[in-house]
């Protein structure tokens, strides 16, 4: 059951439930509270309904329906809701060592502008890094920094840390070998969104310590164009990752590259040589081969950005696009930071309209 809507020269089909169900008058929808005004039974009448008339005038659609009840709607609501055109920021997919020209720098000072804000949030969706400079190189104006965006995330590890000094976790990043490049709490069952580091202070005589970012969706997308057999089958095959020290056993499943089911979109990269659980036997072979192929493009020089962290610059990364790494360092090395979930980091974009 459809209702047909002339938007310009097209004519397009609309199903007569949905729009029922999304009626927004105040008998169906409290907009004080954004929530409906229903009950099970309510929905269950839905099934039946009909339209007794309609009329399309004035930006608006005006339906009576079978049982009585009159529906007034934007029009361009209707249509923007129901055929998915929502405020969208594309993401740069093509990018390895040019990273470092790409993302606009943001001053600490002006986040309290509302446009200077949203340059820095656009930066993290489209780019996936986010650079704000002028931040003092302490914990406290860290926190006060992430709190434009969100609050950060409490997790095993604390709400704001500090590496490098005082170690309370059995975890690679605290020691002062390589990192591979990865994605952060893999085996959590939301990995966490955002990742936020600041150099607070560096040995002038220490050696090594550049941090290492890799773009993940660029890796999945040389994966596709070079085997698409390989890319299917990490994003169908699921894999453990966990977390143990005494108190915490965190595990989570799921493919190393996750697609939206609707827009087919890669959405997030989950990698993390480090915390993988042991394989399930089945499709191992299929997956050792398809995973040494990320892998090996993981590898190539012309995917790294290389930097140096530096007191008074805060670096921002998608924890679900960014893969981060270092290589090794001798002398001291203290940084701090902390995360924000996607959740938090999502909302605060729709805020800004910067998202739907």
């Amino acid at each position: 059951m459809a209702v047909q809507l002339k938007i310009g020269n097209e004519n397009i089909s609309i199903n007569i439930i949905w729009l029922r169900d999304n009626c927004r008058c105040s008998e169906c929808y409290d907009h004080d509270n954004n929530s409906r005004k229903t009950s099970t039974q309510q929905f269950l009448k839905l099934i039946n309904i009909k339209i007794q008339d309609y009329t399309q005038a004035d930006n608006n659609l005006c339906i009576e329906w079978s049982d009585g009840h009159k529906s007034v709607y934007y029009t361009k609501w209707v249509i923007d809701t129901w055929t998915g055109n929502k405020i969208k920021i594309e993401p740069y997919l093509c990018f390895g060592k040019e990273l470092e020209k790409l993302p606009a720098k943001v001053s600490y000072n002006d986040l309290t502008l509302k446009d200077c804000l949203k340059e820095l949030m656009k930066s993290i969706l489209k780019y996936g890094v986010g650079i704000i400079t002028n931040v003092e190189p302490t914990l406290e104006a860290t926190e006060k920094l992430v709190r434009f965006i969100a609050q950060p995330q409490k997790t095993v590890f604390g709400t704001m840390w500090t590496v490098g000094i005082n170690e309370n976790h059995k975890d690679p990043a605290y020691l002062n070998g390589p990192l591979v490049v990865h994605n952060d709490s893999t085996y959590f069952n939301e990995s966490t969104g955002l990742q936020v580091f600041h150099m607070f202070e560096r040995d002038v005589n220490g050696e090594g310590g550049l941090s290492t970012i890799v773009d993940g969706f660029k890796v999945a997308e040389i994966l596709k164009k070079e085997n698409p057999i390989h890319f299917k089958n990490l994003t169908e095959i699921e894999i453990e990752s966990e977390y143990i020290e005494p108190g915490f056993h965190y595990k989570c499943k799921g493919p190393v590259i996750k697609i939206d089911p609707t827009t087919k979109e890669i959405y997030q990269i989950r990698f993390n040589i480090y915390d993988r659980s042991a394989l399930p036997p089945s499709r191992v072979d299929e997956f050792y081969k398809s995973y040494a192929h990320f892998i090996e493009i993981l590898e190539r020089e012309e995917m790294y950005w290389k930097h140096c962290l530096k007191p008074g610059t805060v670096i921002i990364y998608n924890n679900w696009r960014i893969l981060h790494g270092r290589t090794s360092f001798t002398g001291k090395r203290i940084f701090g930071g902390c995360y924000v979930s996607m959740t938090e980091f999502l909302s605060k974009a729709r805020t800004l309209q910067l998202i739907s």
